[in-house]
């Protein structure tokens, strides 16, 4: 599979939202995501924009992120709480299906102590569930703090167009190099890479912190269809060079990923180095 390679729309550098796309085409990614609310000062920008100026620059735009402020209500017994939290993402689905956007990433928790699945929040995703079949858009629930959420949800609502996105930097900061939920990823959707130095989710291109790159791959599910999709921004150093320099390492970083995938065996490995300069794909001997 040969898959297209993508980026988040934010990639750490204030620039007006056509200029950031533009140099997103330039660096030669086919497509985009976007985090799904306006843009403000010093550029303003509507999100009901983003997506036809994504596409009038040729790149084919895979998902929103919507906020996850406030998603724990979704497993609240108090019912009002979780009406208020299920109706702000059926508006958001409704989004979706109004301007052509195929996917809608979600989280299912946000606070620091997130409550345990439940069955308040299983009739939440329930009710999201028959207004994505209806509108015929793929939610797709992120692994964050409690990975379990994902599992309980999957297991419990069998839908198309249920799946989950698999962030590898939340995944390194819960699971460790325990792979198991892309190895049972048959319904594995979209995909959030980046690397962390399992202290906090850093955000920073593969290779600049611990994630074992090769044993991912070697766990990533050969049945996914999407796009491998990168949610970076710049260390403290990158940020001195132009954006273009960014995302050119970027799009090399992404690239070599892809080739781990594809060969998807764990005698690949990356040659990590931390200084910010490219890494490459290297064969180890069998």
């Amino acid at each position: 599979m040969d898959y297209l390679l993508g980026i988040f729309s934010w990639y750490g550098y204030v620039l007006p939202f056509y200029e950031r796309i533009t140099l997103i085409k330039e660096a030669g990614f086919k497509a985009a995501s976007l985090w799904w609310e306006d843009e403000n000062a010093p550029f303003p920008m509507k999100k009901e924009s983003m997506p036809r100026l994504i596409r009038e620059k040729g790149l084919l735009l895979e998902n929103i992120h919507v906020p996850d402020n406030n998603s724990d209500a979704l497993w609240s017994e108090r019912e009002p709480e979780r009406i208020g939290a299920v109706q702000c993402h059926v508006e958001w689905l409704y989004d979706c299906a109004r301007l052509g956007i195929p996917k809608m990433v979600m989280h299912l928790n946000d606070g620091a102590a997130p409550p345990a699945p439940n069955r308040y929040g299983l009739k939440s995703m329930g009710e999201l569930v028959r207004v994505a079949e209806e509108l015929q858009v793929t939610i797709a629930v992120e692994n964050t703090r409690r990975s379990d959420h994902i599992s309980y949800v999957l297991r419990s609502i069998q839908s198309d167009y249920l799946g989950f996105c698999f962030d590898s930097s939340h995944y390194q900061l819960t699971n460790k190099d325990d792979f198991r939920l892309l190895k049972d990823g048959a319904r594995l959707v979209a995909t959030h890479l980046s690397d962390n130095d399992g202290v906090e989710d850093r955000h920073w291109l593969p290779g600049h912190g611990i994630i074992n790159w090769a044993a991912l791959a070697g766990s990533f599910p050969k049945s996914y269809r999407g796009c491998l999709m990168l949610e970076v921004y710049p260390t403290a150093g990158e940020r001195k060079d132009s954006p273009q320099k960014f995302l050119k390492k970027a799009y090399q970083k992404l690239s070599d990923i892809r080739k781990l995938i594809k060969t998807n065996k764990r005698g690949d490995r990356f040659n990590y180095d931390r200084s910010g300069k490219d890494m490459s794909v290297m064969r180890t001997r069998q």
